[in-house]
């Protein structure tokens, strides 16, 4: 006779406490010290392994481009996913000086568009979007998310010198191992899988990088170990 599902679970747990046995439990998030893991689906037929949510490590010596980064064409063409706008300039003058003009559209562009508030952005940063842009033909980078009017001391698109890009038609992990190429050491580096992204700061501190699959990067807890993105 086929018991309903109701009945099979008294049984279990008849059998649980008689014997000794742990009764069965729904599966629970845990914590290790890489940060929080996925709900575990070892019971279930056929589920994934448990995997860190969110993994990151400073970067060596060793991971760091010796060679002396070359200055990059200065041309950038940036496409709001968010907005729908788009802004194309070239950054710097035939002297290679910055060309103040085209900054300033640049930090009007990836300004907080939800308090319309600017504040000037790390040029180095644009010379990174423009190492991209080059690397790759002259292909639109994605503009996700710039500077974000939140007052977190700790936060570097706070402080204007981090960005949340891809580029349309190149997978993320390709786009994050190039720019890691790019890191002469003060660079900070996410990638974000689930949402399609890489985070890219330039930071005073030694380089970072990260990979985060929770979605987002206004997630993480205050950590020693966590980049302040």
């Amino acid at each position: 006779m086929r018991l309903p599902p109701a009945c099979k679970r008294i049984l279990l747990l008849l059998v649980a406490l008689l014997t000794g046995l742990p009764a069965l439990a729904s599966p629970k998030s845990r914590s290790t010290r890489h940060g929080k893991v996925e709900r575990s689906h070892a019971g279930r037929k056929g589920g994934k392994a448990r995997r860190p949510i969110f993994r990151g490590h400073a970067a060596g010596e060793a991971a760091l481009r010796r060679e002396t980064l070359s200055r990059p064409s200065g041309n950038l063409h940036l496409y709001s996913v968010n907005h729908r706008d788009e802004v194309k300039v070239n950054i710097l003058k035939p002297d290679g000086s910055y060309d103040e003009d085209a900054v300033t559209k640049l930090n009007h562009f990836v300004r907080s568009r939800g308090t319309d508030t600017e504040r000037t952005i790390e040029p180095r940063l644009y010379e990174i979007l423009s190492h991209i842009y080059d690397h790759y033909g002259g292909r639109v980078l994605e503009f996700v998310s710039g500077f974000r009017d939140a007052p977190r001391s700790e936060s570097y698109h706070y402080l204007g010198s981090a960005m949340d890009v891809r580029v349309r038609g190149v997978p993320v992990r390709e786009l994050r191992d190039f720019v890691r190429t790019l890191d002469t050491g003060g660079m900070g580096l996410g990638l974000y899988p689930r949402v399609g992204f890489i985070h890219v700061d330039v930071r005073p501190e030694p380089s970072y990088y990260w990979i985060d699959y929770s979605g987002h990067s206004r997630s993480k807890k205050k950590s020693a170990r966590v980049p302040r993105v």
